[in-house]
């Protein structure tokens, strides 16, 4: 029997509170993901009197490091416990975690203690999107849940805008701003409905057990397919700063940044938006991603022919191909599993995706000990991208109006047995 805290049809307001929460969150995580990027010289400087700029840039690295690690963390126990106890608890419990962090972060000398907190925030924010995405496409028919997930996505990319033009006014304000939000996302989302195909599970079903992620060949090659798909994107945001190294412009680091920043952010917003269109019009989610990775192939091999009267045009070029595509293969995913695993595998593919960053840093790293051969060797890997994303494309089905409502309960018991 379907519980009280059910959508309903005949309840907009909720229904619309819902989707406004869940938007609101998101702004949240990609305004936290920018923030520490925009402020942190300022944060050494103010907190931890760290003056040498080497010095301010390795600590740098290394509180990213920690910061990306709370991420996986926070993905891989709050995405269990999704299935295990509900979406939206999770989506609350994980947001407190995150104000309390970020508003602890303000009054610290100590870098230990900073650090900490980072990874903190990172675990409590690391579910956000996946979660929320696993929700909305529960709650909603195909159609409005493409739309409402694009919306999403929208939404954090204005989160990552306003920390990106005002992290550098008052470093301080902004994070008790972040913090003070989430406290207020935190209550408001006591009034949010709970997936009604997760209320509906029979209560016998096993749920959130990682373990059916990899117990068998086809599961760890359905598992790859999916990661594969986001790979591009992972690539974009890891490299993309490292371009204008390449490039032949005039300016300071900081200012050239910040146009790659806001051309990206721009080209992100069209993608987003146009996505909801595609999908809906073709109604197969490959087709965009497909489109997406043809216009990878082209754009990303080309910085070094860009000039300085284009860069900013370049830069709208790359941010197409990033709002987009997180917003279409999350939905992929979220159809590609039941029930009872939907937000465990959901958040441990986001928490893999963003792991492959580390390895993409590796990769880059390697690949700048010899400049002279940096274009060439980038062509190379992007070829390779290009290529294992196509084989993967080719061997996923069309799942664009898949059931939401079947579980894996069957393939559990059959592999608990053997």
């Amino acid at each position: 029997m379907m519980q009280s805290g059910a959508l309903k049809i005949s309840d907009p307001k909720k229904y619309t509170l819902t989707m406004i929460l869940l938007c609101i969150g998101y702004f949240i995580d990609f305004y936290d993901l920018t923030i520490f990027s925009a402020s942190y010289v300022n944060v050494f400087r103010d907190s931890f009197h760290i003056y040498e700029t080497a010095e301010i840039q390795q600590l740098y690295l290394k509180i990213s490091s920690y910061y990306t690690f709370g991420i996986f963390c926070g993905a891989v126990f709050f995405g269990i416990m999704g299935d295990k106890i509900g979406r939206t608890a999770m989506i609350r419990y994980c947001i407190l975690l995150y104000s309390i962090a970020m508003i602890l972060s303000v009054f610290t000398t100590s870098i230990p203690l900073f650090t900490f907190l980072r990874f903190i925030s990172g675990a409590g924010l690391a579910a956000e999107f996946a979660t929320s995405s696993v929700l909305i496409n529960e709650l909603l028919p195909t159609k409005h849940a493409t739309r409402y997930t694009s919306l999403l996505y929208f939404c954090g990319i204005l989160g990552g805008m306003t920390a990106t033009y005002l992290g550098a006014i008052s470093w301080q304000a902004m994070y008790l701003f972040g913090g003070l939000s989430g406290f207020i996302v935190y209550f408001a989302r006591k009034k949010i409905c709970e997936s009604v195909v997760f209320l509906n599970l029979d209560n016998k079903v096993k749920k959130g057990n990682p373990l059916h992620l990899f117990n068998s060949f086809a599961n760890i090659m359905k598992f790859s397919r999916l990661l594969m798909l986001i790979i591009p994107f992972q690539f974009l945001i890891t490299i993309m700063f490292i371009y204008p190294r390449f490039m032949n412009l005039n300016g300071d680091m900081s200012s050239i940044n910040k146009t790659l920043l806001t051309g990206f952010f721009i080209g992100n917003l069209i993608s987003t938006i146009t996505c909801n269109f595609i999908i809906n019009k073709f109604k197969d989610y490959r087709i965009f991603v497909l489109a997406n990775i043809l216009l990878f192939s082209l754009v990303m091999p080309l910085f070094i022919y860009v000039p300085q009267n284009l860069f900013f045009v370049y830069t709208l070029f790359l941010g197409l191909l990033g709002g987009g595509l997180p917003t279409v293969w999350i939905q992929i995913v979220v159809k590609s599993y039941g029930t009872n695993l939907r937000s465990t595998a959901s958040n441990f593919l986001f928490a893999f995706g963003r792991l492959s960053g580390i390895l993409f840093n590796l990769i880059i790293s390697t690949l700048l000990l010899t400049p002279q051969n940096f274009h060439f060797n980038v062509v190379i890997v992007i070829a390779t991208i290009v290529s294992l994303v196509l084989f993967a494309l080719f061997k996923t089905n069309n799942n664009y109006n898949s059931n939401m409502e079947y579980t894996e309960h069957n393939e559990m018991i059959k592999n608990s047995n053997n």
